[in-house]
């Protein structure tokens, strides 16, 4: 019997009608960025539109500089984070994220004030990760600053400060990486990708029960694939997160054969 090809029509007609505030559509994810961050936005990083692979519209949170999230109380943009996203939620986005590993802190607020799905930092992975893992194996964290991952910030990503299946590197000492934002528009590609695969192997080689490595910074995954090369381990970052819930927002009819 001859083989027969499986294939789906276009689903019924649908009548849609119009969101309040939306002006254009055919941009599922919603990015909130920092205000003042200078630094060359390359393929891979979260505020580089050619990353994704489905439209994404930005917004700029007023006021949200990086001295204000890192300093003694981030909570006070809380207002401003939340009224971004719900504009962004309003003009049709249905997932929001952000450009920023810490932007964490505001992650039950504005999960609080919209009804999307909302993925504010790559750390949310790590509670599953680490449950993917067998029991022996722990789960690499690379951050641009270890010295912000403060208790309430491992509670805010559902993490345990005092689990030991969390281990920590710290960049932020590399010297290319750090005039990334010491001198805001210019970047060495080349000399960042070394620094970074070379921490992450000092990683893996001072703890070799790890099994497997997230990137928290959201300019991290431009190196992904060179630190997966270097490590032989699997690696995973903002791009993970977002586009497996893109995925979902996006599934496409299978076609294929029967018999």
């Amino acid at each position: 019997m001859a083989a027969t090809s499986i294939h789906r029509g276009p689903s019924a007609a649908r009548v849609l009608s119009a969101r309040t505030g939306q002006v254009f559509a055919g941009a599922p994810v919603g990015i909130l960025l920092l205000a003042e961050v200078d630094c060359p936005f390359i393929p891979g990083s979260v505020s580089n539109a050619s990353t994704w692979s489905v439209p994404v519209r930005y917004k700029l949170v007023p006021g949200l500089t990086e001295h204000r999230l890192f300093g003694p109380a981030p909570s006070d943009a809380t207002p401003a984070v939340v009224q971004a996203a719900i504009e962004l939620a309003r003009e049709g986005a249905q997932l929001i994220s952000a450009n920023c590993g810490f932007t964490i802190h505001f992650q039950q607020a504005v999960r609080a004030a919209v009804d999307v799905p909302v993925l504010l930092s790559s750390l949310l992975l790590a509670p599953f990760l680490e449950q993917l893992l067998p029991r022996r194996k722990k789960l690499g964290i690379m951050t641009g600053d270890a010295a912000y991952f403060t208790p309430e910030l491992w509670a805010a990503a559902g993490m345990s400060s005092s689990s030991d299946r969390y281990i920590v590197g710290n960049i932020d000492n590399a010297p290319a990486w750090a005039a990334l934002w010491q001198y805001p528009g210019r970047i060495d590609v080349a000399a960042v990708e070394s620094e970074i695969v070379c921490a992450a192997v000092n990683l893996v080689s001072a703890h070799p029960d790890i099994g497997a490595i997230l990137l928290e910074c959201s300019e991290l995954p431009p190196y992904a694939a060179a630190v997966q090369r270097a490590t032989g381990l699997p690696v995973f970052d903002f791009t993970s997160m977002v586009e497996f819930f893109a995925d979902g927002l996006t599934r496409k009819p299978f076609d294929g054969l029967g018999h």
